[in-house]
């Protein structure tokens, strides 16, 4: 007797509700809610009772022969640079959107465990950030991740409302927020500016240095160029593409700056076009309040000075930026109950 796929849909989501009840209960003896914000560059873990816990460099090093994963996280970011030939490092992310799902459901896996003691019954509830954009491939490949680590129950909050919350903002309040009014979605990241910045090295002094050493004369330098063209330097190492001998250089602000402006460019259009869009009244709250910048780009040396000069609206840079994500997603598992479980669109 054949079946119907409406009926068999049926089946999977009643089997899906029944296992996610059993798991309810289990989970309740020995499982932590928790928050992740899951980034390409690092991984930073919210855990509900205990706060902010290992952040993590979102990198893995794989065996490309066995195939197997033998670092992560911070050891395996170190090594970078100097594994020899059949080991690799991975970056399961981009744009925080998986593109290495085993890579990915390795490290959530090894983070979590990391981050909570297990007991006997692991269960956890995870309450994600992820950009808002993203397609429902994206989406999809985050829910199954969190499936591969044991998540009795997962939720995908967008990242300006998990920002929102991490910095203490009232929502109940009719102030204007301009992450929440509008939004853009951007693919720019630090690991692009530190892309840029070694093919600038390449193309001007044909010399190959390492992402670690680009992303020293990035936030050594900055873009503060672009402000008031002082001659400021930093030194960093590499190898000569004309000798193959290692070699140490004298990198100057401007071309930093030459290397990051167009990726910059296309930030600021993204603010622009998200101020343009949103209501004057709310434009009235976020010129009295100022921009927030947050993320490991806000560091960088003037970009603040930069978004004034561009939008004409003071900025600032948020306490512990890289963290405002994470912070957000753990004052958001207060909430977890309430909460819509997004793995039942896996059924």
């Amino acid at each position: 007797m054949s079946v119907s796929p409406k009926t068999k849909r049926e089946r999977s989501k009643n089997t899906y509700l029944q296992r996610s009840l059993l798991l309810d209960w289990v989970g309740a003896f020995g499982a932590e809610d928790i928050g992740i914000d899951l980034g390409t560059s690092n991984a930073v873990i919210y855990v509900k009772n205990k706060g902010l816990v290992f952040p993590e460099a979102a990198v893995v090093a794989k065996n490309e022969n066995t195939k197997k994963i033998f670092a992560y996280g911070v050891r395996a970011g170190e090594m970078e640079g100097r594994l020899p030939k059949g080991l690799q490092l991975i970056r399961p992310l981009k744009t925080s959107a998986i593109i290495d799902y085993n890579s990915a459901a390795y490290l959530m896996n090894a983070l979590i465990n990391q981050s909570y003691l297990k007991g006997i019954f692991f269960h956890p509830r995870l309450l994600m950030c992820v950009p808002v954009g993203i397609s429902k491939v994206q989406r999809r490949a985050l829910l199954e991740a969190a499936v591969a680590v044991g998540a009795r129950k997962t939720v995908l909050i967008d990242q300006p409302i998990a920002a929102v919350m991490g910095l203490g903002l009232k929502l109940d309040r009719m102030q204007g927020v301009l992450s929440v009014v509008n939004s853009h979605f951007s693919t720019e990241s630090g690991m692009l500016m530190d892309e840029a910045i070694m093919n600038v090295i390449l193309e001007k002094y044909h010399i190959r240095i390492g992402r670690k050493a680009a992303e020293t004369l990035k936030m050594a330098l900055g873009v503060e160029w672009d402000l008031n063209r002082d001659t400021r330097i930093c030194e960093v190492c590499g190898i000569s593409t004309i000798t193959e001998l290692p070699v140490k250089i004298a990198v100057t602000g401007e071309i930093v700056a030459q290397a990051l402006n167009p990726i910059l460019y296309r930030i600021f259009s993204g603010i622009t076009s998200v101020i343009q869009m949103t209501p004057p009244a709310i434009l009235g709250d976020i010129r009295e309040h100022g921009i927030v910048l947050i993320g490991g780009v806000a560091q960088l040396k003037g970009l603040k000075e930069l978004v004034l000069k561009v939008t004409d609206m003071k900025a600032h840079v948020a306490d512990h930026p890289s963290y405002v994500n994470a912070v957000g997603a753990g004052s958001a598992l207060e909430y977890m109950d309430y909460f819509r479980d997004s793995l039942q669109d896996l059924h």
